[in-house]
């Protein structure tokens, strides 16, 4: 299996792989659970098809479901990782852990519409994206300057900020775990789109909000 062809790919966002609060269907915010063993797989599918890119640098969330993903690509790439608090999925507070239901997520998207008041327990919206917007223009400048893309392995919080970034839609170019978005250039314009998915789910189906 190979990667979707992006030419002047500046950025490749690697949605880290699956958890057992991710199979379990359960918000994981700020929560540090390790990849299962479908995860583990879906790590190893990635470092292999991102083997042949050249890569400048890889930046990672410190949570330990992106830090293993990171540390397989790193492997392969044989690059170090630059682990960042900074990279951290959407802190859901008192949310993380629970079961996703149709309750518990009409609760949680009362604050997603009010993005400047606090998740109980987490941080505000506004919060969230203050942080995450610098992490991805850096990646972005950084191959601007060097022209070598850079990998960015987090969450899915993360790549719903790159869909608010580029397109104003948070749901635009969703990706499940092991899911890969690649963000470059075309007609001088920065762009995303996914060009790996693990799964067949079409893209925007899932109405996911935090990883």
């Amino acid at each position: 299996m190979q990667l979707a062809d992006k030419t002047n790919v500046l950025c490749y966002v690697v949605r880290h792989g699956r958890t057992t609060l991710n199979a379990d269907g359960c918000f994981r915010g700020n929560s540090n659970p390790p990849l299962d063993s479908v995860g583990i797989r879906q790590a190893e599918m990635v470092a292999k098809l991102l083997e042949p890119v050249e890569i400048s640098h890889i930046f990672c969330s410190d949570r330990l479901r992106a830090t293993t993903t990171a540390e397989e690509i790193g492997k392969s790439a044989k690059l170090p990782i630059h682990r960042s608090e900074s990279l951290r999925a959407l802190d859901v507070g008192d949310f993380s852990g629970k079961l996703r239901t149709k309750e518990s997520e009409a609760a949680l998207q009362v604050f997603i519409d009010h993005p400047s008041t606090d998740i109980p327990g987490g941080e505000s919206l506004n919060n969230f994206k203050s942080r995450i917007r610098p992490c991805i223009t850096e990646a972005v400048d950084i191959a601007l300057k060097c022209g070598v893309p850079t990998i960015v392995v987090a969450h899915s919080s993360i790549v719903h900020e790159v869909g608010s970034m580029l397109y104003n839609d948070h749901k635009s170019i969703l990706v499940e775990p092991g899911g890969i978005v690649a963000i470059y250039l075309n007609n001088g314009k920065v762009v995303a789109d996914p060009i790996f998915r693990p799964t067949n789910t079409p893209p925007g189906t899932r109405s996911e909000t935090i990883s």
